[in-house]
């Protein structure tokens, strides 16, 4: 038998966005950072990132990065305005 295709691997569910999809698309940081991650062992990470921004994908996790308005962003901000000054530890 010869190498798994792409679609082999996404119809065997060896991809982890198989078991929670909402987990790609969610709102709170800490669940995008935990997708982010999960996509680190992902046999078509590099494959999945490279056509989302082809596609110019509008948002979610994608190959492992975050990607808002068709470009890859480092992290997402919670929701509301920024603190004007620093919470003390």
């Amino acid at each position: 038998m010869g190498a798994k295709t792409i679609m082999d691997l996404i119809d065997e569910a060896k991809i982890p966005c198989r078991t929670d999809p909402d987990l790609w698309f969610a709102e709170s940081p800490d669940d995008v950072e935990f997708a982010k991650a999960l996509c680190g062992g992902c046999p078509i990470q590099k494959a999945c990132l490279a056509r989302a921004l082809e596609r110019e994908e509008p948002w979610g996790v994608w190959g492992g990065e975050l990607i808002l308005r068709g470009t890859i962003v480092p992290r997402k901000r919670p929701r509301g305005r920024p603190r004007k000054h620093p919470v003390a530890a």
